[in-house]
């Protein structure tokens, strides 16, 4: 039976604390299980890649399995983050739909890496050649795709900065939009990883992982606690 706003505003409150869950089980399995924080070189020759998937096998494939499990956390933020932006668009919510859409389907770049990971652990014995090409797969992929994430980044920004609702009760205060759009920049230098193995554009570089990474934690953590404050705030007012 439908128990009306609250009902709807504890399911938002729980699909958040699942996307923090996933976000750090992830984390987890990635930095702990896998080692692979920080990245290693993109340049590293093939048999140091393969070594890197063949000692402690069976740990960093039970990492793939947890980070198989967690990857899709982006999925539950973009559905609260799209239902709180509708209620801020006036007519069709064009911007929700566009967050929401891209925010599901770009979360398949951060699962899908850990399957190509786990294809290069799944037989430590093969030519280390082979290995290297799904180790080189899974990193590009983790590390270059670019227009999903600043088409999902648009839509918050241009709510931050076009709602109505004061920004001490509001899921996007305008603090939100700019660190968002921040992020929406330093994102561009992702790709930048195809052209370089050395450097501070390579895939454990500056530009392409550093600095995407510490400012992608830092949204993250603050689009988190904006949402709970502003579902906080919708449960007192109802």
């Amino acid at each position: 039976m439908n128990q009306g706003p609250n009902a709807s505003i504890g399911t938002q409150r729980l699909f958040v604390w699942l996307a923090i869950a996933g976000a750090l089980l992830f984390a987890f399995a990635w930095i702990a299980l896998m080692r692979f924080f920080p990245p290693p070189p993109a340049d590293l020759p093939a048999d140091q890649v393969a070594a890197l998937y063949s000692a402690h096998n069976v740990r960093f494939r039970i990492g793939v399995i947890l980070a198989l499990i967690a990857g899709g956390f982006l999925v539950p933020l973009s559905i609260v983050i799209s239902v709180q932006m509708a209620r801020l668009e006036r007519g069709i919510p064009i911007w929700a739909i566009l967050q929401g859409l891209t925010g599901a389907i770009g979360s398949a770049f951060i699962w899908l890496p850990a399957v190509a990971w786990a294809v290069a652990a799944f037989t430590p014995e093969r030519a280390p050649e082979l290995t290297a090409i799904f180790h080189e797969f899974a990193w590009l992929m983790f590390i270059t795709p670019l227009s999903l994430f600043p088409m999902q980044l648009l839509g918050i920004i241009y709510i931050a900065f076009t709602k109505e609702e004061p920004d001490n009760v509001s899921a996007f205060p305008r603090w939100l939009g700019y660190l968002t759009a921040w992020q929406l920049v330093q994102s561009f230098g992702g790709p930048m990883a195809v052209l370089f193995k050395t450097g501070i554009f390579s895939w454990n570089g500056l530009l392409p992982f550093w600095l995407p990474l510490s400012l992608f934690g830092a949204w993250y953590a603050a689009i988190c606690w904006t949402l709970l404050r502003a579902l906080r705030c919708q449960r007192a007012a109802d």
